[in-house]
């Protein structure tokens, strides 16, 4: 059973690996403008990951809840962290209206998706029968590392370095909501508009904006982690 859960999440893993290096390639080569042809690549696999839920009806086993208005305040930290990507870029560029709409379309209902239901739905979900500890830094350890192929990017050590520790805590939180029976669809809306106000923002963010923001994660991880220990040991 257990060697059968290794080798579904390893196959998981590769296979989103593939889709992103697939993309990361054709981008490189056609250097495309367009924000669709940019993730035109992992369409297929989006497509593919929501027919196999439709069809399987797994829709609230991997946690595609309800989401409920009340839960506003509790992810108000999710809010903040985009508020202070939104500052560090200089707002959005809005030299083209279109290219916003279409970056945000690819953004929340192809990247994010395809990551939260992978990550924050089925690898979790299979993770589960481990222990919950074990199906959350498993999970998020595998985010990180699905990121970390920004290693190949050339860019500097500090910038990857930030950038996987952003990672692992955005992993750790996301998880640590879903386990507090919060819905994917919170998580796939943060993660959708961290992309999009990165991609689209007037310039690139400074460090000491990204050292802010992996603080507000941090504190958050930790009052999420202390709530979902309680749940677990109370049930």
């Amino acid at each position: 059973m257990a060697k059968k859960m290794f080798f579904k999440i390893i196959g998981l893993e590769l296979l989103l690996i593939f889709f992103y290096v697939l993309n990361g390639a054709y981008v490189s080569i056609q250097q495309p403008s367009s924000p669709f042809l940019q993730f035109a690549l992992l369409v297929p696999l989006a497509l593919g990951l929501f027919m196999y839920i439709a069809v399987k009806r797994k829709w609230h086993q991997y946690f595609f809840l309800t989401f409920n208005k009340s839960n506003i305040l509790f992810v108000s930290p999710l809010i903040f962290v985009l508020c202070i990507i939104l500052i560090g870029t200089k707002g959005l560029n809005t030299e083209s209206f279109s290219n916003l709409i279409v970056m945000l379309i690819m953004q929340l209902f192809i990247v994010a998706f395809i990551e939260e239901t992978v990550f924050r739905g089925i690898m979790l979900r299979m993770l589960l029968a481990k222990g919950p500890f074990t199906a959350i830094w498993v999970s998020s350890f595998l985010f990180s590392v699905t990121h970390a192929l920004q290693l190949l990017g050339g860019q500097s050590l500090e910038d990857t370095v930030i950038q996987i520790i952003y990672a692992l805590l955005v992993g750790l939180v996301l998880t640590l909501l879903i386990l507090d029976g919060q819905s994917i669809i919170i998580t796939i809306l943060f993660h959708g508009l961290n992309n999009f106000f990165n991609f689209m923002g007037n310039e690139e963010s400074s460090l000491l904006t990204a050292y802010l923001i992996i603080l507000v994660l941090f504190i958050y991880m930790l009052l999420l982690w202390k709530r979902v220990k309680k749940k677990i040991v109370i049930h």
